[in-house]
């Protein structure tokens, strides 16, 4: 599997990694056998990032995630989890939503210096293994705070950036970031601070390409590395427009219908998966260094894997650019 570095760390990402959020029970309920041989045949697949949070499932993935890592080389490996939100416990506590199952906590979110070293000396002991490579700063954007989220963006630089900056000089992580779901706010964070690495949701797809226009200028010339997540956009890029799907994890809208429907037609014409067309797509971009991918069937590895290497004709990447499908500044 290709491998690429990621900014101006010396960590070397592959093409593909784990997505923590699917074995934190994201939409289904997985036993604890499922998840441990989900992650066993992606590490067997040389997948060498692993990417979770206390969010998912409020520290199950986290707990699932450790439980694993230390049956391997702790050197075969790159572990990245995220702050922002710290878990505090309550029994027979179940909030209705996206996690279909979780440890038995309450997230709170707390980007202050104190809050975000609680949630990190939290991870740790959820995890307990002996590194974590790679901190994000999660969720700054407007899909969880809306107009507040001004508010959030200073509270995370005042506090959360200089706490893992805190934390990287004392060799506890090696790279920092944040993990959003707007570009703009990523090219923000990047104008604002000195990161290494940034973690993108949604936002550099076939449906969507927000993220050239601010913020890849601005982690070009920063030489900060990109990790995409969402590259299926939760789901309609690889599963189509079927009653279950959905669209940065809601209702697909019309217009997205309209434009998946067109993606879909040009891949039919080529004969290419509409997967494969959207993995490939998303990693062609060399300042790409990784794409996390949720995963919640060991058969998916081998797919995703399949897909990142059809064939694809140039044709194809001609004919989207002429339909203004996808940006022509994509193709870097």
């Amino acid at each position: 599997m290709k491998k690429r570095k990621l900014g101006n760390t010396d960590i070397k990402l592959t093409s593909i990694g784990f997505g923590g959020a699917p074995i934190g029970n994201l939409f289904e309920e997985l036993d604890e056998p499922t998840c441990y041989d989900i992650l066993q045949h992606s590490y067997k697949s040389n997948i060498n990032i692993f990417d979770t949070s206390p969010l998912y499932g409020y520290g199950l993935s986290e707990h699932r995630i450790g439980n694993f890592l230390k049956t391997i080389d702790p050197d075969s490996y790159y572990l990245s989890t995220k702050v922002g939100r710290y878990l505090t416990p309550q029994r027979n506590y179940f909030k209705k939503g996206k996690f279909k199952g979780h440890l038995n906590f309450i997230p709170h979110f707390d980007y202050s210096y104190d809050g975000v070293m609680r949630s990190f000396d939290q991870s740790i002991h959820r995890l307990a293994v002996s590194k974590i490579d790679i901190c994000l700063i999660h969720d700054v954007d407007r899909y969880n705070f809306g107009t507040e989220v001004d508010y959030y963006f200073e509270q995370a630089m005042n506090g959360a950036y200089k706490a893992l900056n805190t934390l990287k000089e004392q060799k506890v992580i090696k790279a920092i970031g944040v993990g959003l779901n707007d570009a703009d706010i990523c090219a923000r964070f990047a104008n604002e601070g000195d990161f290494d690495c940034m973690l993108l949701a949604g936002r550099y797809t076939l449906l969507d390409q927000t993220a050239v226009n601010e913020f890849f200028p601005i982690a070009k010339k920063n030489n900060i590395g990109i990790i995409l997540g969402g590259v299926f956009n939760s789901g309609i890029l690889a599963k189509g427009i079927g009653e279950q799907v959905t669209y940065r994890y809601d209702k697909i809208p019309i217009d997205i219908k309209e434009k998946y429907k067109r993606i879909s037609k040009i891949c039919l014409e080529y004969d290419v998966p509409v997967p494969a067309a959207a993995l490939q797509f998303s990693y062609s971009n060399k300042l790409i260094s990784s794409m996390i991918l949720g995963i919640d069937r060991t058969e998916q590895i081998q797919q995703n894997f399949e897909n990142l290497n059809f064939s694809i004709p140039k044709e194809l990447w001609d004919k989207l650019i002429k339909e203004k499908i996808i940006d022509e500044r994509s193709m870097i």
